[in-house]
């Protein structure tokens, strides 16, 4: 199993016993503004690091959208 499939597994794990998701902002170097959902801040690294070199672009930020 490789490192992603790994990674993927123990997040799906994570998700199901996490009651509610977050919903993070993702910045990219093409200028792209990507929302997408996390259980945590360190989920949404790891999934905004994925999305960054899938494009072939640098990662630019991440930040948790504000609770209303």
């Amino acid at each position: 199993m490789s490192n992603l499939e790994e990674h993927e597994d123990a997040n799906l794990k994570y998700q199901l016993d996490s009651q509610s998701l977050r919903e993070y902002q993702v910045i990219l170097s093409s200028g792209e503004q990507i929302y997408i959902l996390a259980a945590n801040s360190m989920d949404a690294a790891y999934s905004a690091l994925e999305l960054s070199e899938d494009r072939n672009v640098n990662l630019l930020n991440v930040s948790q959208i504000d609770e209303w």
